[in-house]
């Protein structure tokens, strides 16, 4: 397709270009996954779904006090929050380094690779690692440590970078009529004239071994064998927030030390987490990135967020996300005894209202800058279907109750369940079975969910170090 594209008169950017965009329409749609994660766990009483007795796929997010998942609530139908899982290796934050691997070990120099380059090693794609101040300035030490591909990797700070990589080039290059004339030529080439080509070739050996092997991925591209990769958009994405981090750093003088780096200050961090989750939105939008995860924040970060409260009084340890928010003790209302009947109701929302505000402001900004992108734009890879049908998304953090630096799941004082936060978001094209409430009254490895994720994504290679069985309960 890209020798045919030359043939017609098209310069070779937009004849690869072109060939690429032909080649991915003819394919089944790609899957794409995406990894986003939360700093510092929840609050319980305004984390829990609500669920109908005795039905799991009666559940609503946005009915318990602030409902840190409420945003989520309009695509119920996509949704899973999982309950019943276990972080296997290290504890309180330090188990950053570990909870998306399933290793038992601390922050060492053993090897590990954890869920989103499972997936991608699995798919035979690069994953695309995004972080906002997802570490500190001067150190890439264990609180930023999320993300490992046997050694750790460290997040691309700039979303102006990250948008060159992606989308500069020949990506870049403006759709024209005539381009959609000779993308129609493309898609024109049929397995006969592929045919024809192959018995053209003679007695010219060497050459014949290289076109041999060119038609042979054209037909596997056509076949659907080999699609990840392909991109779907003909024509660099806007990218609004972008442009003004561009503008905004444009100046900023960096120096060695980090401390005047715009990537990592503070008051940046808000525009830069909303710059990122547009190039992810995009990015899954024109598979330029098949397999994404983003960080925000480092562990143990205490960032001031009295921004995301509207008036509220300050908690006693102040607005920092960490220390102030996240460590306020939970407090038990006075009907509330040791044998109450099991409810998020036994605690007083009103204690934890400023780090549930904290906490929904990352639904958010997810709902916000990427999802309704994703639910409302139909796939170029895939007509009749939107991009978040494609999709699975992944919300967790290192911890379950934000004061109590939870694991696993446990029964708080008096009678409130706790879970870790686990959320699925979309239907990856059907391989996964949306719209419940999982819940193991044991805890399981979460490797069992990674491998059930992964498994949902077509990795059907994939393994984890904990992991026993795959969770069948949401695998179609």
């Amino acid at each position: 397709m890209f020798l045919k594209a030359l043939a017609l008169g098209l310069a070779v950017p937009a004849a690869l270009r072109l060939a690429r965009s032909a080649t991915a329409a003819t394919a089944s749609a790609p899957k794409r996954f995406f990894l986003f994660y939360m700093p510092h766990g929840v609050a319980p009483e305004h984390y829990n779904p609500q669920v109908a007795e005795g039905d799991r796929s009666s559940f609503a997010l946005d009915k318990t006090n602030l409902s840190i998942l409420g945003p989520l609530q309009k695509y119920n139908s996509y949704v899973n929050v999982y309950q019943g899982f276990k972080y296997m290796g290290g504890s309180s934050h330090d188990g950053l380094v570990n909870c998306l691997s399933g290793v038992g070990m601390g922050d060492s120099a053993e090897p590990r690779t954890t869920l989103e380059h499972v997936i991608a090693r699995s798919l035979g794609v690069k994953p695309l690692i995004l972080g906002a101040c997802a570490h500190r300035a001067t150190n890439f030490d264990k609180d930023g440590k999320l993300f490992w591909d046997g050694t750790a990797v460290e997040p691309q700070k700039s979303p102006v970078a990250a948008a060159e990589a992606l989308f500069g080039g020949a990506a870049s290059l403006p759709v024209s009529n005539t381009d959609a004339q000779l993308r129609q030529e493309l898609l024109g080439l049929t397995a006969s004239e592929i045919q024809t080509l192959q018995a053209t070739l003679g007695d010219l050996t060497t050459e014949k071994a290289k076109l041999q092997r060119h038609l042979e991925a054209i037909q596997a591209v056509q076949s659907g064998s080999n699609a990840s990769g392909k991109t779907s958009c003909t024509g660099a994405p806007s990218l609004p927030t972008v442009d003004k981090v561009r503008a905004a750093s444009a100046s900023v003088v960096l120096d060695p030390s980090g401390g005047n780096d715009y990537f990592y200050q503070e008051a940046n961090f808000p525009l830069l987490l909303q710059a990122q989750l547009e190039i992810v939105a995009q990015a899954l939008v024109c598979n330029a990135a098949q397999v994404a995860a983003l960080m925000p924040m480092y562990t143990n970060c205490d960032f001031d967020f009295s921004f995301t409260q509207a008036g509220g009084v300050a908690p006693a340890g102040g607005w920092s996300h960490h220390a102030g928010l996240s460590h306020t003790n939970y407090q038990a209302v006075p009907s509330a005894k040791y044998d109450s009947p099991l409810s998020v109701n036994n605690f007083n929302p009103n204690t934890r209202a400023a780090f549930a505000n904290a906490q929904r402001w990352f639904a958010e900004q997810l709902d916000t800058h990427l999802l309704q992108v994703l639910a409302n734009t139909d796939d170029p890879a895939a007509p009749g279907s939107k991009v978040l049908d494609n999709t699975l998304i992944y919300w967790m953090s290192e911890i379950g109750d934000g004061s109590g630096h939870t694991t696993g799941s446990l029964v708080e004082f008096p009678q409130v369940p706790s879970y870790l936060p686990l959320v699925s978001i979309g239907k990856a094209g059907g391989a996964l079975k949306t719209g419940q409430v999982v819940r193991f009254e044991n805890d399981r490895p979460a490797g069992d969910l990674y491998l059930s994720l992964a498994k949902a994504m077509g990795a059907g290679t994939a393994s984890f170090p904990d992991a026993i069985a795959p969770v069948t309960e949401v695998l179609t």
